[in-house]
């Protein structure tokens, strides 16, 4: 037998591959016994995989038969994994009220499971949840979580549901780990915030990848995270260590204005903010808050020179030809003024829409 038909068959039991081995050398499991100075009772349990094969039993095979030792114990290391795996998934099942407390079907097909294939079955999702939080059982999980929760900062009227937070969260996590950042830098940070205001007017095929790369190179891992129902969630900023900030945009209504002044409010948390505390951002926030409230006058005064500001409220613009002068002339997309015009009850909500770039997830078109 090869080896190479040896390591196809890596979740055979080894005993299986050893006695096609002895099979093909015309040899007997007596004779194996003499050869490696083992019984022939133990030769036999080998065989039938009723003990496990060992490192020594492993080096003795290499020397009579020629297969490699590391082959031998990678084939009884991952039968013996099989046969755990198998066994812990049986009782996945009695996890089914805590896999049912998530959203699994719209975290699948927001991409929150990646290319995994997650089955039907309640030992399949709760499988797929726990490798999804990185734990081994919904009690670790509940510990590590627990944990993060005490970090939240939110406002006192947003009660998001917990479940549906922590995996928004958690994908969030995975995404700004895949991110390859240079140490958090706050000159290079306010420098391509500079930067990221000139991209408002783009679409989201060229500014997404340009603002990304631009975040990373000052320290900051920028994702962007489809919201979950029950989860009126705009943006998130922690430190997950000095030198790496992230922050996760939900998108949560698909227009520029809502999503350009998310990025600039989490941007003024991540730099005066620099804490362990997870800055969790709704749109319905009530401005009560000091550092909520510094945040919105950040992003404001980052879209709008604060000058023009006083314009835009003094002779505001309502027609879509005078909106789109005045974005022409502060540099932003037209959109961020219909919303911030809006949002200062100078124009009517449903007013002027069209003037607002939209957006749309991947597994929506």
């Amino acid at each position: 037998m090869s080896n190479s038909i040896i390591e196809i068959e890596d979740l055979c039991p080894p005993g299986e591959i050893l006695d096609e081995a002895l099979e093909e050398r015309g040899m007997t499991g007596a004779e194996l016994a003499r050869r490696t100075g083992l019984s022939e009772k133990h030769v036999s349990q080998l065989l039938r995989a009723k003990v496990p094969l060992s490192t020594d039993v492993a080096l003795s095979l290499e020397q009579v038969l020629g297969i490699p030792a590391r082959l031998w114990n990678s084939m009884e290391f991952n039968y013996r994994a099989e046969l755990r795996r198998k066994e812990n998934r049986i009782g996945l099942a009695q996890f089914a009220e805590w896999m049912r407390s998530f959203p699994v079907a719209q975290m699948r097909k927001c991409g929150y499971f990646g290319t995994r294939e997650v089955g039907s079955s309640v030992a399949d999702r709760v499988e797929a949840l726990l490798q999804f939080f990185g734990v081994t059982t919904p009690e670790s999980w509940d510990d590590q979580w627990a944990f993060a929760t005490g970090q939240f900062r939110k406002s006192p009227s947003f009660d998001p549901d917990h479940f549906a937070l922590t995996a928004w969260l958690r994908r969030g996590e995975v995404e700004g780990e895949r991110i390859r950042c240079s140490a958090y830098d706050e000159s290079r940070f306010r420098l391509a915030l500079e930067e990221a205001r000139k991209m408002t007017t783009l679409p989201a095929d060229r500014f997404v990848p340009m603002l990304t790369q631009l975040f990373a190179d000052a320290g900051v891992a920028l994702t962007f995270v489809p919201a979950l129902p029950k989860l009126a969630i705009s943006g998130v900023t922690r430190w997950k260590d000095p030198s790496k900030a992230l922050v996760s945009l939900s998108l949560r209504h698909k227009t520029d204005d809502q999503l350009w002044f998310s990025l600039f409010h989490e941007a003024c948390h991540v730099l005066e903010h620099k804490t362990r505390t997870i800055y969790i951002d709704s749109p319905a926030d009530p401005n009560e808050d000091p550092a909520e409230r510094r945040a919105n006058e950040f992003a404001r005064d980052m879209l709008i020179p604060p000058d023009r500001f006083v314009e835009l409220q003094r002779t505001p613009p309502t027609s879509k030809a005078a909106i789109k002068r005045f974005a022409t002339s502060v540099d932003v997309a037209p959109g961020i003024v219909v919303g911030q015009l809006q949002h200062l009850g100078l124009l009517q909500r449903s007013h002027c829409n069209d003037l607002k770039q939209r957006f749309a997830w991947d597994f929506e078109n």
